[in-house]
């Protein structure tokens, strides 16, 4: 199946009661008539269909119809924080039973039938400008991108976007980041195919995985793994810092996926909680891979969106290698165990000059039950002298399996 068909036509062409040349000729019947007749009549009229055929389809149409209805609302219920992954989850599951069953429900009667959520905040989701504009999309036959049907928007870049989508082959929600039309020069596509190519040569559970890329109706894409979870970012915002338990599994499964990384001689450059997942089953990934460089050369300094977590060799040109990431997960690490980063200040320049001069607070006078072994790994991960660092992710990862929690 090439898309999500909701249009009878469509539908009654994957069921192979007709063909195209008959829907078309169908089509133009219709747009003869002074009223308005459905597409199943003319079939009817014809002969080409049976009473039994139009029911059928329209019990699927309606069903990929409460589909794509339910992705709509469950991607604004979670972005409004009005549902969890897991609730979504089990609805999901409700879902799928109630239409085993052939009972016809969508995910908006359920939660309100388990008073998981009133009348007045369901209407909410249905009316949000986003779940509006999605639906209407599909309406006008816009919504697809070759196998991906488009459900939400995720985030707006300067020069991309990324969509939630249901990969319609697979029936799987997917991520599809595709270049802004602006952007569609020679340059920037080799750019953004060259980013594709180089997250897709990792293989790692804590990266997100590549699945496909092309340039299908008149966009440039490529589609991912979807990661529903928390943003790093977001988590340390709402809760301050986190347990040192909660903090040493989220770094050992960053280190992992960084060790990964450098297998092939890349490093990943931007490790930051910006950058950083933790799904709802506590696994962690690491995001933003088009950004990864060789490792052991030399750079000119490139500003992420978190200077803060930025190693000092990353503000001037020089040899930038796994020390590098080093430093920046230990400043994540940081920033997890105390509630704010290794280095402050209000302006770009002023986090420079920082990050060269000042040494962050040592951890155990900001909170002396964090262990002292736990400490120092954390202060040598930062060292401005990346010869004092430790000098691969294996020997941080054997350090940290000494610390009993």
């Amino acid at each position: 199946m090439k898309g999500i068909p909701i249009f009878f036509g469509e539908i009654a062409i994957e069921e192979g009661y007709i063909d195209e040349e008959m829907l078309r000729e169908g089509l133009e019947i219709q747009k003869l008539q002074k009223k308005p007749v459905l597409l199943g009549e003319i079939f009817l009229a014809k002969g080409w269909m049976l009473p039994e055929h139009i029911t059928r389809i329209l019990k699927i149409q309606q069903n990929y119809k409460n589909k794509l209805e339910n992705e709509y609302f469950a991607h604004i219920a979670m972005k409004k924080k009005l549902l969890t992954l897991k609730q979504v989850h089990e609805l999901r599951k409700k879902l799928a039973v109630e239409s085993a069953e052939g009972r016809m429900t969508n995910m908006a009667n359920l939660v309100m039938n388990d008073n998981s959520l009133s009348l007045p905040l369901v209407e909410e989701i249905i009316k949000d400008t986003e779940y509006q504009y999605f639906y209407n999309l599909r309406k006008q036959q816009k919504s697809q991108i070759g196998n991906y049907e488009l459900v939400g928007n995720v985030i707006n870049l300067k020069k991309t976007v990324i969509y939630k989508a249901i990969q319609t082959e697979l029936e799987r929600v997917v991520a599809v980041k595709v270049l802004q039309k602006e952007y569609e020069t020679s340059e920037y596509i080799q750019e953004f195919f060259k980013e594709a190519k180089a997250s897709a040569r990792f293989n790692h559970p804590n990266l997100v995985n590549i699945y496909d890329t092309g340039l299908k109706n008149n966009a440039y894409y490529y589609a991912m793994e979807f990661v529903d979870g928390e943003n790093l970012s977001q988590k340390l915002s709402d809760e301050g810092r986190l347990q040192v338990g909660e903090a040493l599994k989220i770094i050992r499964q960053v280190l992992q996926a960084l060790e990964h990384i450098h297998t092939f001689q890349y490093i990943h450059g931007k490790v930051s909680p910006r950058n950083i997942i933790i799904r709802e089953d506590k696994v962690s990934k690491l995001l933003d891979l088009g950004g990864c460089c060789k490792a052991n050369k030399e750079y000119t300094s490139k500003v992420s969106k978190m200077p803060q977590y930025m190693a000092p060799e990353q503000f001037k040109t020089s040899l930038w290698d796994v020390r590098t990431d080093i430093y920046s997960v230990g400043a994540t690490f940081y920033r997890m165990l105390t509630g704010k980063p290794p280095v402050s200040g209000k302006t770009l320049e002023e986090i420079r000059e920082n990050v060269f001069q000042q040494e962050p607070a040592p951890i155990q006078e900001i909170d002396f039950t964090i262990p002292e072994d736990l400490a120092k790994i954390v202060h040598r991960m930062m060292r401005k002298d990346p010869q004092k660092r430790y000098p691969e992710i294996k020997n941080v990862l054997i350090a940290l399996r000494k610390i009993l929690i």
